[in-house]
């Protein structure tokens, strides 16, 4: 059942009988001096046109009243015997008949034709209504962008102050826009008994018609908000295209909002899978990955430890140098794991400092060469070469991930080329090996984490995780990292940019012996 009051007024009504006797007598006022020039049957066009004009502003009822009364009117004052209600001719009484009739039907027609336009008008409204608040709401991302759109288009709408009241999870009352108006105890009591039952109240309506506000509850599952209108004191009633606005809105934001809510659960459960698959590929990563480095040493370790007399110099060496390499290996992992823990929980701490990129650069050609004393490592410095604003153990650790891939994937007797320098404004470094290189499909791809394209052993050996570490690292310097073709389409080239900053200006008055920091 409806909660709008349904009980119609009858003003609009008596204002149009009211305006059809004023109409026909302003007819008959003026077509009374005009009989001594006009014949009077050419006189009924002044009565129908007053008719017409009763009809298009207050509709059939006034019209059809003004018919009577023109018909009355003329045949009073223009048909012999004057001011009478008989007709002595023949010809007088064929024109009052012709008078009834096309009043009559002019003047429904011209109530249907306002009917008409009243429709057109209304849908104008709707339409143009219903388009601004879906354009709004088209592009809501949350609940909250979507109660200020329809606060706003229903108090444009409506001619009313409009507000939201929508409750978040601990039972908190949020209002949204109309902030000039306040609630009284009625409101309140109204907007509770709306909030329990899910049903309209206040004023216009059948339910607690002494608040100042109109309420319309809007849900969604368990959660609901409540639209509150507050209209012109003027207004008695809400008709039937205002009420077909209200509902037509109220249902677009409600499909609205259960499609945020949709997106929030798809995005959670998107979320949550994903989780669960970086959970599971890291189990599974750490499971090998960290398994294989102990086992070994463990395997080593036993060995000198049972056969420590049977063993030559040369095999007890060799299990040193085991357990010294897998040793480091097992480092590798565990700092690679920390770094995309932090990183994954923003607290990499960046503690800048000055520093020649000249610098992080040998120390990373020095330290890959501990570990790999053979490898062969070509270094070709630009003309420019900057200093840099960074964090150094961070921009050295993002290198090294991209020089140990590369050296990974080089053919033995192939050099690693570094270029590093300065170029457009901007720190470049270039690090290119002469492997199988990286399909186009795939350049992004490599930079995810537990991604990984070499199969067999090479895969075993591999987390994964370098490279999208080392992204990591320089994006929180504000640089970035891509790959692409090598020198003559071979191989991969690694190419590392990061801005650059203007040194802080040199203080003269600074002691010549301070240690620099």
């Amino acid at each position: 059942m409806s909660v709008f009051e349904r009980s119609p007024t009858a003003t609009r009504a008596w204002r149009g009988y009211a305006v059809a006797a004023l109409t026909v007598l302003a007819a008959t006022a003026l077509a009374v001096p005009l009989e001594y020039w006009v014949e009077n049957y050419n006189l009924v066009l002044i009565y129908v046109l007053a008719v017409v004009a009763t009809g298009l502003g207050y509709g059939s009822g006034a019209a059809i009243f003004a018919s009577m009364l023109a018909f009355l009117s003329f045949n009073f004052f223009m048909t012999d015997p004057r001011y009478t209600l008989e007709v002595a001719r023949q010809d007088e009484l064929t024109t009052l008949s012709f008078l009834l009739l096309i009043a009559l039907i002019c003047g429904s027609a011209a109530s249907l034709i306002r009917r008409q336009f009243i429709l057109l008008k209304m849908a104008n409204r709707y339409s143009e209504s219903m388009r601004l608040l879906g354009q709004q709401l088209s592009v809501a991302e949350d609940a909250e962008a979507a109660w200020l759109a329809v606060a706003r288009e229903m108090g444009r709408a409506l001619e009313a102050e409009c507000c939201v009241l929508a409750w978040d999870q601990d039972n908190v009352r949020h209002r949204f826009l109309a902030a000039g108006s306040a609630f009284g105890r009625d409101d309140e009591a109204a907007i509770e008994w709306s909030r329990r039952h899910r049903v309209s109240s206040g004023r216009l309506t059948d339910c607690l018609s002494g608040a100042a506000w109109t309420l319309f509850p809007i849900h969604s599952g368990d959660a609901i908000a409540i639209v509150a209108m507050k209209w012109a004191d003027g207004k008695k009633r809400l008709d039937h295209y205002d009420q077909e606005l209200i509902g037509a809105m109220l249902q677009q934001v409600s499909d609205t909002w259960r499609r945020i809510q949709l997106v929030g659960d798809l995005e959670s459960a998107r979320v949550t899978t994903e989780v669960e698959r970086l959970r599971s590929a890291l189990l599974s990563s750490v499971s090998h990955d960290l398994k294989s480095p102990l086992a070994a040493m463990m395997g080593a370790a036993e060995s000198l430890q049972l056969l420590e007399i049977q063993l030559a110099p040369q095999d007890r060496q060799e299990l040193l140098d085991t357990i010294r390499h897998e040793s480091r290996r097992l480092e590798a992992y565990i700092q690679n794991l920390l770094d995309m823990t932090r990183l994954g929980h923003g607290t990499l701490k960046i503690e800048r400092d000055w520093i020649p990129l000249a610098d992080i650069i040998g120390s990373t050609i020095a330290r890959l060469r501990r570990y790999s004393p053979d490898v062969r490592i070509e270094y070709h410095p630009m003309d420019s070469q900057p200093l840099l604003y960074v964090h150094a153990a961070l921009i050295e650790q993002a290198l090294y991930n991209i020089l140990e891939n590369a050296v990974r994937f080089s053919p033995p007797e192939e050099p690693v080329r570094i270029t590093a320098g300065q170029r457009q404004g901007r720190c470049r470094i270039e690090i290119e090996d002469k492997g199988p290189g990286i399909p186009e499909s795939l350049r992004e791809q490599v930079f995810d984490m537990f991604y990984v394209m070499s199969e067999g052993d090479e895969r075993k050996q591999n987390t994964g995780m370098g490279l999208a570490i080392c992204r990591g690292m320089i994006g929180a310097h504000g640089g970035t990292v891509h790959v692409m073709d090598g020198t003559g389409h071979r191989g991969s080239r690694f190419v590392v940019e990061l801005p650059i900053d203007s040194p802080p200006p040199f203080d003269d008055s600074r002691e010549t012996d301070e240690e620099p920091r």
